[in-house]
Order: C-alpha cells, then structure tokens, then sequence
C-alpha cells in the first residue's frame, strides 16, 4: 500500500499518493514559472487548478479514491501543450518523460481526451438567444448558429403564412421540448464535450472558459447578425416609443381636464382609487418593460442569468396580481348590474298656464360641465371633494286628445338579480318641486364613497296640441331633446312609433 497525501485543488480536498503529488506539484511550479511575468498570473493558474480538480474527478470516479501516478500523468497529457512551456521546465513536472502533445512521437491514441471528451450535443448558455439549443447544434454540427436560427425563424414565418399554422406550431413545440430535455453545458467538461474541443493550458490562457468555435462562412454569420441586431433594435424602439407613449397618455389621463376628464367617471363610478390606478399601470405596461428588457439582451447578448429570472418571476407575479385586482373589480360590477329594471311615478300637474317650463335648481347654476358630455357636470376643485351628476332626460310628447300636461318619471335601476332591481327602480326619488307651471329638478351628486350605480330618469312630458313645454338651461341640450308627436289610430290605441317634429 503506497502512502498518500491529502491535498487542496481547485477549492477540492483529493487523496493523491506520493509519487502523484509530487508530479503534479512540479507541474503546477512549471507553470507558476511560466506565467510568472504575465500580469494575469494568479487568475490563469487558479483557473487551471479549477480544470485540474474537475478532471481529477472523473479519474477517480472508476478508481477507489485515490488518484495514482498514472491519473496524474494522463490529466497532465490532457492539460499540458509544449508551445506554453520551455521543453526544460515541462520535462521536469512531467518526470516520467511520457510523450505529450506536440512531440513527433505523440499520436491521437496518446491523448486521453479522445476518449474522455467524446462530443456529445449540449445546449449553450454563454451564447444563447431563447434557450441556447440552436447554439448546442451550431457546437455540435460545425455550423454558425445563426444561420440556424435563420433557418429556422424562415421555416416558421413561411409555414405560418403560406401553408399549414400547425407546422409552424409543430416546429416551435420541437423547440420548447428541445430545450426542456436538451441538457445545458455547465461545467468544464461539458462545454469541452459540446464542442470537442482541447481541454489545454493554451484555451485557459487565451481567457475564454467556453471552448472557442470556429466557423466555416463567418463573413456570412457576421452578415446575419448585423441584420438580426437590426430587426431586434427596430422592435426594441417600437416597444420603447410604444411604452413611453402609453406612459404620457396614461400620465396624461391623470392631469387631464379640458379634454376628457376621465377623473370624474371614476369618481362617478366609486373606482377613483390610486390602487386602481397603480393596477392599471401595472397591467398595461409590465409586458412592455419585460419584452424590452429581453429584447436588450438578446440585443446586447447579455447572459439570462438567475437573477434576471428571478426578476422575471416577481414581474409575471405582480403583472397576474394587478390582472386580478382589475378583474376583480370588473366581475363585481358585472356580477351586481346583471339585471336592469325600471318603474314608473305619476306626477300630478295642476296648472292652467299654456307653458310648462322645466329647469335645474339654483345650485345647478355655476357647476363645470363635463368635456364632450353635455348631461354630466362636476363640482369640486380638489379632486377628494369633487362630486358628480347624472341630467335627467327630459323627453316631450304630444297628444292632440289631451287636455292638460301628463308628466310621468321612468326610472331604472340595476341589481344582481330582478326583484331587488325591481325593489330598487320603486324606491328611487328624482328630487324636484312642481309650483303651478314651473318645475325645478335637482339631480343627485355622487363621490367616490357615494358611488352611481347606474340609475337613471326620464322625465317624459305629454303635452296637448295648443300647449307647450319650455326647458330650460342645461336640461334643453343635455341629450339633445326634441319633441315627438304621438299619433293615435283610433279603436287601436295609441302607435308608440315617434316621429320627429
């Protein structure tokens, strides 16, 4: 039994036996006198004691623990290249004067990489778009992963568009499940078998952890790429200019009061809330920033790292959070205005005056009118006391058989199911007086705590044919109001086909 010695590679405990530890300790002196006077020193050979302990792994894997002179001379084999190294210094870490890479005498069977890195089809995550798999295939295959991705982007546009959507969707299904069951190249080893490439010093030297690719038709890849950046950085400023316009109109909203003021329908409706708002801003513009933010890295070919998935899962929680908020509220809504139902209330008129005249109540006087609403208007300068009201529609009708002025108040009503809506169409008041030939009507104000809930009156007027109704202010343009004429048909009644005057 050889005595061994436990040592430290790599950040990895190994039992190494004498002779073997003492190989690769002049080795790895070798090559601390070797890069002794470049400035990157330290970081090339801890990198190279990285290498060393990932293939001391797989040598030990099939023996019992203990790595043996042979294991260290082959690993040397695998890492050592004579155009690194003085032949002086290289011959004494490699004591048993093996033949190494690059001696007349070294053939592929000498080369213990031939065998231990078989290529094998990995997917790329140092060079990846979506999920790296047509880099693996670009690795495996020799081939620019661009033009695959052309290929394959071509073949997908194609079949959508001239002939079958379900091999466009066959082909993008392939992709998902390629990536799913497509390993990724993690280690060094992997990304050595990916590519078949040499696991040397010279690899590790030129800085590059991922084997280097070497392409046939560059000049063609360098083409597509700058015609790919192009199309990306084309979609990227349309979502941007998309995302910033969205933004000031949103922005826009808020601040608005000449144009459309859609401040007063949400307090009229109870929704003026900044956590309605907040959830608006968040269900409109999350999937932009998110389509931008993966266009700069597939853009910038910024690596999809586990912090940027991380943060792509809190924005798809809080995007769904905001979804449901809005939902939420909206099924609400929907759920308690399934069912409309209206009522109708008699009002008595005592007059003998020719004109019946119709106007809003003293305080109706001075309030704002809505923008491009003429039967809505607002009270309040400050947005917590603003109030809002609903005009009634004042409607004039004529009956040559009448004697006198028949006024009737329809009102309507919505609740979650008929009899409470029926229920709450009775019990609605339109407050108004009525002094002889005069009728002053004061709608109701609504605030956010006071919500509307959708009811509405129709004050509609029948009048002889020798007399006349006069409204006034607000009410006369509110709805465009015109008189109608009733005409009757005899035996049969009256036809409620209206005709305008």
């Amino acid at each position: 039994m050889k005595p061994t010695i436990r040592v430290s590679i790599g950040g990895l405990a190994f039992n190494l036996e004498e002779d073997a530890y003492s190989v690769l300790n002049n080795y790895l002196k070798a090559l601390r006198m070797h890069f002794s006077g470049n400035p990157e020193a330290e970081e090339i050979i801890a990198d190279i004691e990285s290498r060393l302990s990932e293939l001391l792994q797989i040598r030990i894997n099939s023996n019992d623990g203990v790595v043996s002179l042979a294991d260290a001379q082959e690993i040397i084999k695998i890492m050592g290249n004579p155009k690194d190294f003085d032949a002086a210094i290289y011959q004494d870490a490699n004591e048993e004067g093996a033949p190494v890479k690059g001696d007349p005498e070294y053939t592929d069977k000498d080369d213990p990489s031939q065998s231990i890195f078989k290529k094998k089809l990995y997917r790329d995550a140092n060079n990846k778009i979506l999920g790296g798999v047509c880099s693996g295939f670009g690795h495996y295959f020799k081939i620019d992963p661009t033009a695959i991705r052309i290929i394959l982007a071509g073949l997908v546009i194609i079949l959508f568009s001239f002939f079958s959507f379900k091999g466009a969707v066959t082909i993008i299904i392939g992709y998902l499940i390629l990536w799913l069951i497509m390993p990724t190249a993690r280690t060094f080893t992997q990304k050595l078998s990916m590519s078949g490439a040499d696991p040397s010093i010279e690899n590790i030297q030129d800085r590059t952890h991922a084997p280097q690719r070497k392409y046939r038709g560059s000049a063609l890849g360098t083409l597509l790429n700058i015609f790919i950046n192009i199309i990306i950085g084309f979609i990227a400023l349309t979502v941007f200019l998309t995302l910033f316009g969205l933004l000031a109109s949103l922005i826009w909203l808020h601040f608005d009061t000449e144009i459309l003021n859609a401040n007063n329908y949400l307090v009229l409706l109870g929704y003026n809330s900044i956590n309605l708002k907040i959830a608006v801003i968040l269900a409109l513009c999350l999937p932009l920033v998110a389509l931008l933010s993966l266009l700069m890295k597939v853009l910038f070919r910024s690596a999809f790292t586990q912090r940027t998935m991380f943060s792509f899962i809190i924005g798809l929680f809080i995007w769904v959070g905001s979804l449901f908020y809005i939902g939420n509220k909206s099924v609400k809504f929907a759920h308690g205005h399934r069912q409309q139902e209206d009522a109708i209330e008699n009002v008595a008129v005592n007059t003998k005056s020719d004109t019946l005249i119709i106007r809003l109540g003293d305080d109706y006087r001075h309030m704002n009118q809505q923008p491009q609403n003429p039967a809505v208007f607002y009270r309040g300068e400050k947005m917590k006391d603003r109030e809002v009201c609903i005009l009634p529609r004042v409607k004039v009708l004529e009956d040559s058989l009448l004697t006198g002025y028949k006024v009737e108040i329809k009102k309507n009503d919505f609740a979650d199911n008929d009899i409470t809506a029926r229920r709450k169409a009775e019990n609605l008041q339109l407050d108004y007086s009525l002094n002889d030939s005069l009728m002053v009507i004061n709608p109701k104000w609504y605030d956010n705590d006071d919500k509307w809930n959708l009811e509405t009156f129709d004050v509609v007027i029948t009048t002889p044919a020798n007399k006349k109704v006069l409204i006034e202010g607000p009410l006369k343009n509110s709805y465009n109001s015109k008189p109608f004429r009733l005409k009757y048909y005899g035996r049969h009644g009256y036809n409620y086909h209206f005709n305008f005057d």
